[in-house]
């Protein structure tokens, strides 16, 4: 994995949390809580979307995605999947759409537009990815997070109003269904990144996503803020991993 410059390396650390959004993204510059207090632990998804959720959404039978296949690219120091069968099939400078209604759709859909709702690219990505491409009643509460937070990373990072922060040092790692049904999942993604002294944090992410208007949205987490669906995590039993493309 890369390792930030010198006076990178806290706007990087707080970059894992956020990654994905977070996460990309959740993906990027918010701080971690206390791992003692929130190893494992990740909470369900929004109460205020259970009425979004379809028919036999506790159908145990998860999707059997194969990862092999996909193409991996940087964007941004981050290095992210594209699939000619599941998407994204429109990449416009950096902005992504068109996922096939497909398991596969779905999770690509999760770690491009996580990804692409973080701040540290700019208010030129991250507010059209979240007005656009995220849905829930809390979509303004995370543009105005997002928002907030590329403001004071960027009066630290001597960066001009507007202007992306810089390149993101992390790796998407891993992932695991909680639900999947036509139209509707729920998904976990682990990302990487470099903490104190040279150590590696791992935070899990859970991400829903809904079949909208053609193609899927990422639904906005509870308050807008992805701490509350996140927790670092220190074992990847359990999850799919990423092949070594994507490092």
């Amino acid at each position: 994995m890369n390792r930030p410059r010198n006076g990178r390396r806290l706007l990087v650390y707080g970059g894992v949390a956020a990654v994905l959004v977070a996460a990309v993204v959740l993906l990027t510059v918010t701080r971690w809580s206390s791992p003692v207090d929130r190893a494992h632990t990740i909470p369900s998804p929004p109460a205020a979307q259970a009425h979004a959720v379809p028919p036999g959404f506790a159908d145990p039978a998860m999707p059997d995605v194969d990862v092999r296949d996909w193409r991996w690219t940087d964007f941004h120091g981050v290095r992210l999947p594209y699939s000619s069968s599941d998407g994204p099939r429109v990449v416009a400078g950096d902005r992504a759409y068109g996922f096939a209604p497909t398991p596969a759709g779905a999770l690509l859909a999760a770690l491009h537009l996580g990804m692409r709702a973080s701040p540290r690219w700019g208010p030129a990505v991250f507010e059209p990815t979240i007005t656009e491409q995220f849905t829930g009643p809390e979509t303004s509460a995370l543009l105005r997070s997002v928002r907030a937070t590329y403001d004071s990373v960027r009066a630290v990072a001597g960066v001009a109003d507007g202007e992306p922060i810089g390149r993101a040092y992390v790796v998407v790692e891993a992932f695991r269904w909680q639900a999947y049904v036509p139209g509707l999942a729920v998904v976990d993604v682990v990302v990487a990144g470099p903490g104190h002294d040279s150590t590696t944090v791992r935070a899990a992410m859970r991400m829903q996503v809904l079949w909208r208007d053609g193609d899927w949205r990422v639904v906005a987490p509870p308050g807008g803020d992805w701490a509350r669906t996140s927790a670092v995590v220190t074992d990847l039993t359990g999850y799919t991993r990423f092949p070594a493309s994507a490092r």
